[in-house]
Order: C-alpha cells, then structure tokens, then sequence
C-alpha cells in the first residue's frame, strides 16, 4: 500500500502581486506671509494720523480764537486777557458707576487727554494773562476720603499744571466739588485749604473780580453759610467803586426761563433753561438769594458754569443796575454737549470807549473725530497686514504713538 505523503507547503502565497507603494508628500500648509516691509509705511503713517488729529487740528481749531480776531480794542497792549474753564469736572470712580472698570479706565483716559492736550494748547497759542476756573473741578470730590481726593488733586494738578508766567485761580467751588443740599465743614475746609478761599476779590485789567461761593450761602447751617455771608456782607467795605465789578461763582443766579432767554449759542434751544434741584444739585441759586448778590455787589458782567451749556442774559438790580449773566460751556468731552468751549475774556479800560470788557466763546476740537480716524486706520491697516502677529504689534504701536502725543505736549 503506497502511503501518499501530504506536503505542505507553508510559503505564504500573495493573492494580490506586491506592488511598490510611492510615497506620496502630502502639500505643505503655507501660512500666509509676513508683510514685514509694510510696517515702516503704516507706523509712518501712523505718526502723520496721530499728528494731525492731536496737534495740527486742534491748533488751528483754537488759533481761531486768537484775541486779535474779536476784541476790536483801539489798543489792545493794554488789555488783560482771561480764560474761564467751567465744569472739566475730571471723570472718576462716581462718573459712570454701572460701568465697568475696563471701560472707565478707557473713558478716563480718553476725557483727561482731551483737556489736557487743549489746555496746553490754549496756554501756547492764547497765551493769557490769567485762568480762571468755574467750579466742579472734580466729579465725586464730595464724597471722596481724604486719601483718594488727594490722589484725584494731585491728578488734576496734572491735567491742569499750573504755569509760572500766569495767574491761576482754582478756588471757586461746585456742587461736584463741595456738595449742595449735604455740605460737610471738613469738606469745605478741605477745598479750600488745597485752592485757596471760596470767597475772594482782586483787580485785574482795572475791573474787581469778586469771587464767590453762592453754593455756600444758601446753606441753612451757619456753619457752613457763615463765611460766605460775612464776605458779602462786607464786600463793598472791602473793594472800590472806582472799577467795573465782575461776578465769578458757580450756579447761576435765579431767572426766569421764559422771558430771559438764553440766545442762539445755546445748543438746547428746544428748551428753557431749567429750574431743578435734586440729590446735591440745585440749576439755579434761590430767588432771593439771587437778588441780594445782585444788589450788594452791583456786578456789570457775570459768569458761572454748572449747567454745561452756554446761556447768555440781563440779569436786573435795585436803582436800574443791570448785570449780563454768562452761563459757560463745559470745557468737557463727557459733559453732555457736542460742542465743549472755554470762555474768553479781555479787559480794557484804556481803550477810550465805553466797553471795558469783550467776552468770546472758545470751541474746542471734536472729540471724537480722532478716535473714528483711528479705529478707521487700525482697520484697514489690519485688513492689508493680514498676519495676527503684525496686527497686534500694529494695534500696539498705535497706542504708543497716542499716548506719546498726550505725554509729551
């Protein structure tokens, strides 16, 4: 019997031939380049945006208030030239309380910039003989302690410097600055001991500016009306009848909106001037108060601030006196109006004439068309760079030139 033997094979046998398999190079992602080259050309550019908002722009916006375009005097080198700021009323923690931080630190910077750089600018072209402020210098400085109101005085002291080749009156207080309805001594004496007395007179270019804080007065505590009452009691003990006299404070004295209309410079003219009060603010001084300032310091002219917008009337007194009552714009980007302004003032009793003042409004650049310019830039420039990387280095040279400009004016 043959025994048939059962090779098996155990060579593996491919049921598909065996091919060579190319490796295949997948394509390289490239990412997109970097436009190196045209970071020169946008901070360039960057520079010359910067420069004509914060500098040209705004120069030849002031440049148009030069003295010589509207006082008239016949003799104009013996005038004296003042600049009245109403309400910069700098932004701080009570400004915008349900806003966030992020944003008010933005909003704070932004609005002390811009007085900033208009001050400085003011001083250099006008080149005034005085400043002379309005009240509500601060926002919450009734409320705050005295560590933190000497941290927002010493901050305001920054925006405003003061200048050794001027006179610089910084006493008069506002509601913002003192309080109305709630006046606490420490906090009066506090403003005071810092700016100098609420309540004070001085001769410039032959006219008594008397000084005067109205909010004071009408304060039922005697200590705290006190003062304010003395000084007016005795002001005329005190000051010639030989010069004009000019009323500075801070709420205007009482009128009646309708018939003492405020004029054409005012941007509301929908609306009369108000008569309010509320939590710590009062629009007007009260009637009779109002009339006994009129009748004891017989003032020809009179500003204040308070309101923000600009209201110009005739205000009456005993013996057919007649005083013009100027309520000045806010010299503010946040004070609610679109156009802030300083107040403009000349004296001259040398002029042989019958005027021995001329008042002017001073309008301030807008304060936002510089931003538009510059978030319109930032866009673009970003759009063309492409790159996260340059874009970012774009946003942050952006702001370095910004703030460059706003430090070194």
């Amino acid at each position: 019997m043959m025994i048939r033997r059962r090779i098996n094979d155990n060579r593996q046998v491919n049921s598909e031939p065996e091919y060579e398999k190319e490796k295949l190079d997948a394509p390289l992602i490239k990412s997109r380049p970097l436009n190196w080259k045209l970071l020169p050309v946008i901070a360039l550019l960057w520079i010359v945006l910067v420069h004509v908002f914060e500098r040209t722009v705004p120069a030849s916006v002031i440049s148009k208030c030069s003295w010589d375009n509207w006082e008239g005097w016949k003799f104009p080198e013996s005038s004296h030239r003042i600049v009245l700021i109403a309400d910069p009323q700098i932004v701080d923690d009570y400004s915008y309380p349900k806003q966030s931080r992020i944003l008010n630190f933005f909003i704070k910077r932004l609005a002390d910039n811009y007085l900033h750089r208009n001050y400085e600018l003011v001083n250099s072209i006008l080149d005034q003989n005085t400043t002379i402020f309005l009240g509500d210098l601060f926002d919450g400085g009734r409320y705050w302690d005295d560590d933190q109101w000497l941290e927002e005085f010493n901050r305001f002291n920054r925006v405003f410097p003061k200048k050794e080749t001027r006179l610089d009156i910084r006493s008069i207080p506002g509601n913002h600055d003192i309080g109305f309805q709630t006046i606490h001594p420490h906090v009066l004496k506090r403003f005071a001991e810092h700016h100098g007395p609420s309540n004070d007179y001085i001769v410039l270019g032959n006219h008594s500016i008397v000084l005067f804080d109205s909010i004071s007065l009408s304060h039922p505590d005697t200590e705290i009306n006190s003062k304010s009452d003395a000084f007016l009691s005795n002001i005329n003990e005190m000051i010639t009848n030989d010069y004009p006299r000019i009323l500075l404070t801070h709420v205007p004295l009482y009128r009646f909106p309708d018939t003492q209309l405020c004029g054409p410079k005012r941007e509301k003219k929908d609306k009369p001037f108000p008569l309010q009060r509320g939590d710590q603010y009062q629009t007007v001084i009260e009637y009779d108060i109002s009339k006994r300032i009129l009748n004891t310091i017989r003032p020809s002219l009179i500003f204040a601030g308070d309101d923000h917008d600009y209201c110009d009337i005739t205000q009456p007194y005993e013996n057919n006196g007649l005083a013009r009552e100027i309520t000045a714009k806010s010299a503010a980007m946040t004070g609610g109006i679109k156009h802030p302004a300083f107040q403009l003032l000349s004296l001259n009793t040398n002029d042989n004439g019958t005027e021995t003042f001329k008042t002017e409004i001073c309008y301030m650049p807008n304060a936002f068309h510089g931003v538009y310019a510059y978030l319109a830039f930032l866009i673009i420039s970003s759009i063309i760079l492409k790159n996260s990387k340059l874009i970012l280095l774009n946003v942050l040279f952006g702001l370095f030139i910004v703030d460059m400009y706003h430090r070194t004016i």
